[in-house]
């Protein structure tokens, strides 16, 4: 089936601007509470560099279930970075979080944070009424939802506040949607402006699924910080290694993931069984923490890998373990688009991956079948063997990794967003804009 899916930057739009600039380039400070803002005048180049006049910054909110945690979960990680990255002068963005946690209270991403339900116990019902309610006090031009309650309640709040530009994020590949699920989303989804996804194989699947028209699905892919994530030399590998207490000649292969059935660390175990025989000293880490560590644990246990596996536990900052690391290892069942596998790539990490479609669209390499213990053993062997195809790999990902930079994702980003603002400014003078 053919998919004509948009790109989240338009060609013939506002998203084609002359001097807009992430608020890290303009040297915004980005902490505490927004502060008020005059009209805005901007140069667009598709208007013939002619001024074009913002009553004010644009109000995004942008309603997530939980913050696990702001550097260790994908979304999380995507969502900050995003925030980091909108222009102050164009932008004020405020997320509200549904369930309290010790990481939504002390986040310090750069822009409000206000926490809808202050009590751990709370109805459903109180939950979104408390939603609605912040919403309303913030008054946004547009709302933007991740995970499955943030979806639901925050699209149906959006609706009844009338919300102009209702935007939802679909960033997996729909692995965990049971019917009832596509059911309730595909009754939801008319009051939906637009669907923001990280990856074409999530744009597919939710048009697939969801029946969603493409003309309404923008691919808006994950980013990576260039700068920050650059490929180690070798003396820095050394070193590395000596901070972390690793050897230093072992071949080291590193996975880094949120410990769930999803992420196929199963394999990576059963792998490191296999290599035993075929590479007595290689060390595999296991960087992430999640719901699957007993069973992770035990797993290593009963196979008498504890010298072999390392569980390391969640890291705020993973690259001093893939600047430590000869190759990376994505297993995961399902993705939408990794930023493990980004992270490998900016670090010009060589890696054996699982053949799923997001990774496809990363990389070219060397893929095993999912699940497969066997293959991707010898697709590791294979690469430790051949220092040559490691060395071409590792800048055939650096460079694939560029596209995916900061200053990419602001273009797009802010493209995207000012062109639905845009859009609901000229339905609203016609009153036809959602809600009217």
């Amino acid at each position: 089936m053919g998919l004509n899916i948009k790109s989240a930057l338009p060609s013939r739009s506002l998203a084609s601007l002359v001097g807009v600039t992430s608020s890290r380039e303009a040297g915004l400070s980005t902490h505490g509470s927004p502060t008020p803002s005059n009209v805005i005048s901007i140069k667009i180049s598709e208007l013939g560099a002619k001024e074009a006049i913002l009553p004010c910054r644009i109000r995004l909110a942008f309603v997530i279930d939980i913050i696990g945690a702001w550097n260790l979960g994908g979304t999380e990680k995507q969502l900050a970075h995003l925030v980091s990255i909108l222009d102050r002068r164009l932008f004020d963005p405020t997320i509200f979080v549904l369930q309290r946690t010790l990481a939504a209270e002390e986040s310090n991403v750069g822009c409000p944070v206000i926490l809808v339900n202050q009590s751990e116990r709370h109805s459903r019902l109180r939950g979104f009424l408390n939603l609605r309610s912040a919403l309303k006090a913030f008054d946004p031009q547009i709302v933007q939802t991740f995970f499955i309650d943030g979806t639901f309640y925050g699209t149906i709040a959006a609706w009844l506040n009338r919300v102009p530009v209702v935007i939802q994020s679909r960033r997996n590949a729909g692995h965990w949607q049971k019917p009832h699920h596509t059911l309730a989303l595909r009754a939801l989804n008319h009051l939906v402006d637009s669907f923001q996804c990280n990856s074409q194989c999530v744009a597919l699947a939710l048009q697939q699924k969801e029946r969603v028209p493409c003309e309404r699905i923008s691919v808006l892919p994950n980013s990576i910080d260039l700068t920050r994530f650059s490929p180690s030399s070798p003396s820095g590998r050394r070193d590395m290694r000596v901070r972390l207490g690793l050897p230093a000649d072992a071949p080291v292969f590193a996975s880094v993931a949120t410990l769930r059935p999803v992420k196929g660390l199963t394999t990576v175990i059963e792998s490191a069984a296999h290599m035993q025989k075929l590479l007595p000293n290689a060390l595999f880490l296991i960087v992430g923490e999640g719901p699957q560590r007993h069973d992770l644990e035990q797993l290593i246990r009963q196979k008498g890998l504890s010298d072999t596996v390392r569980l390391v536990g969640g890291q705020q900052d993973v690259l001093p373990w893939l600047a430590a690391s000869d190759i990376g290892l994505l297993p995961s069942l399902s993705e939408s688009s990794s930023n493990s596998l980004l992270e490998y790539m900016a670090m010009g990490l060589p890696a054996v991956v699982s053949d799923i479609p997001a990774n496809r669209e990363l990389v070219d390499g060397e893929f095993f079948p999912v699940g497969n213990a066997s293959q991707l053993t010898e697709k590791l062997i294979h690469l430790w063997r051949h220092p040559s195809l490691r060395s071409a790999m590792a800048a055939s990902y650096r460079e694939a990794a560029i596209p995916f930079g900061e200053a990419s994702l602001s273009q797009r980003a802010q493209g995207y967003y000012l062109n639905l603002a845009s859009k609901a400014r000229t339905m609203e003078k016609h009153g036809a804009y959602l809600g009217a």
